[in-house]
């Protein structure tokens, strides 16, 4: 798009808006980053910052804007597994976002079936597909106008430019992967996507929450309840959840680890799959054996550890 078909098309888009909120009785005023987020026409948006700060409400408000008005559009909410996009994203969706607009018929939902995912269906033939990226397949066969992803840091930058490749339906004016994440540590592989262009971040504050903050910036009491069990938080805890900050864990030795990628479920492994030990000798300091196995794409899985001081090599045996 063009400056000036930008320009254009975020005047409608403001017009349409308010037709939107008049015509379903929502009411969402966004504050600073969140405005942003709304009037982005990026290719790549990641509006980033502390817990609590209305991110992933600023998104969702803007897809089912987009959605009501562009017929025939096609979105993907994703996060790195379904139950937790479940138990997040879609809880604010179902309260604070889509009640009005369901109310009114305009938009419904759609348990899914053995071929269809799960999804939001609306009257003018736009849908909302929802899923995660450890069911991949079930969202990754079709094409979409945008896709957001939220707690983007969860995924890996594979998964993330997976993604960009299905955003090619062509209704919207511009196609656009949108995030929101609390931030990682610095080095992180998104962080050092917007510092090199790519992504464009969108750095968002407690006070762009209008559930904390009143118009004049005063803590509602609200907010001082929420601001104060943040303000208890310690270390990197702290640093990201309240300062919203990029910063590493002290004294972190993988500073790349993140459970939501590097733990799963316990699983049955194939008998076929390769196995070895890892053993690092040990007795003031650890000793440390692992085993492994490893499966058809050569990713290692870690089943079993022993981590001990104090015993011999024989004991160990």
């Amino acid at each position: 798009m063009t400056t000036l078909d930008r320009l254009h098309y975020l005047h409608e888009l403001q017009t349409r808006v308010k037709i939107t909120a008049e015509s379903t009785g929502h009411v969402y005023i966004p504050r600073g980053a969140c405005t942003d987020v709304i009037d982005s026409t990026d290719s790549e948006v990641l509006i980033a910052g502390p817990a609590g700060t209305g991110k992933s409400r600023a998104c969702l408000e803007k897809i089912l804007r987009l959605s009501l008005e562009h017929p025939s559009m096609r979105t993907l909410i994703v996060r790195k597994t379904l139950t937790s996009l479940t138990a997040s994203g879609m809880v604010t969706w179902k309260r604070d976002v889509v009640p009005e607009a369901e109310a009114a018929g305009l938009v419904w939902y759609y348990g899914g079936s053995s071929v269809v995912p799960a999804q939001w269906k609306f009257k003018n033939g736009s849908s909302i597909v929802i899923g995660g990226m450890d069911r991949s397949m079930r969202v990754m066969s079709t094409d979409y106008d945008l896709i957001f992803v939220q707690e983007a840091t969860e995924l890996t930058e594979d998964d993330w430019e997976a993604l960009s490749t299905r955003l090619r339906s062509g209704i919207l004016p511009y196609q656009q992967l949108l995030a929101d994440c609390n931030p990682s540590h610095e080095a992180h592989w998104l962080k050092r996507r917007c510092d090199a262009g790519k992504t464009r971040m969108l750095p968002s504050i407690h006070e762009n929450n209008p559930t904390l903050y009143d118009d004049d910036s005063v803590l509602t009491g609200l907010g001082a309840a929420y601001i104060g069990r943040l303000d208890a938080l310690t270390g990197v805890r702290y640093q990201r959840l309240r300062l919203g900050r990029w910063s590493s864990a002290e004294g972190a030795i993988y500073e790349q680890w993140n459970p939501a990628i590097h733990l799963v479920n316990t699983f049955t492994i194939p008998d076929d799959w390769e196995r070895f030990w890892s053993v690092d000798f040990g007795f003031t300091n650890p000793f440390v054996a692992q085993c492994w196995a490893i499966d058809g794409d050569g990713r290692m899985y870690l089943y079993r550890e022993w981590y001990m001081t104090g015993r011999t090599v024989a004991e160990h045996a």
